[in-house]
């Protein structure tokens, strides 16, 4: 029997389908489709060599990704492959990963932050490309004008407008969060 390059999992949310991807152990890629239909036609088209899983990273994300959804966590703590960004890229997805629950900021306060002045053009390169929505919050990066701009998860701006929305409701009744990490 052939082992499977990659392993996934995935979990049904508020915003869609979700297939988290992993191969050597790290998290490669988080899937986020508006159904599992989407989701399994688009793995078998990206990953033809996968088989589900019920253990490892994979599972852990998923575990992970459902207390997100259940009001109980608020950060991720998982195996992501960092080693396929630049350094640029790096810097400004670790930026992002310390954006808090509910809360938004321009692509020229990302590029600001992560140490890039005037980059917010190619901040914005970085989170359309962005691998691991919801894990590396890039939904809650805004326009510098506060309006939603782009998103490649599930059904694009509605996506993002529920994820931002399900953040604030979070966000305004604290004590849904029991298990921040």
């Amino acid at each position: 029997m052939k082992i499977p390059s990659y392993e996934v999992q995935g979990l049904s949310t508020p915003v869609g389908f979700i297939t988290v991807v992993v191969g050597e152990g790290l998290i490669r890629e988080v899937l986020l489709m508006a159904d599992e239909t989407q989701a399994r036609d688009a793995l078998r088209q990206k990953y033809p060599r996968h088989a589900w899983t019920e253990a490892g990273p994979a599972l852990a994300a998923c575990v992970q990704l459902r207390e997100f959804f259940q009001g109980e966590r608020s950060a991720f703590d998982l195996p992501l492959d960092w080693t396929r960004f630049t350094p640029f890229a790096t810097a400004i997805l670790r930026e992002l990963a310390r954006v808090p629950l509910g809360a938004t900021l321009t692509y020229g306060d990302l590029a600001q932050r992560a140490g890039y002045p005037g980059r917010a053009r190619a901040v914005g390169r970085v989170m359309a490309g962005n691998p691991y929505p919801i894990l590396l919050p890039c939904h809650r990066v805004v326009g510098r004008d506060g309006r939603l701009t782009g998103y490649s998860g599930g059904e694009g701006i509605t996506t993002k407008s529920r994820l931002l929305d399900f953040e604030a409701s979070v966000v305004k009744n604290p004590h849904l969060l029991r298990k921040i990490p």
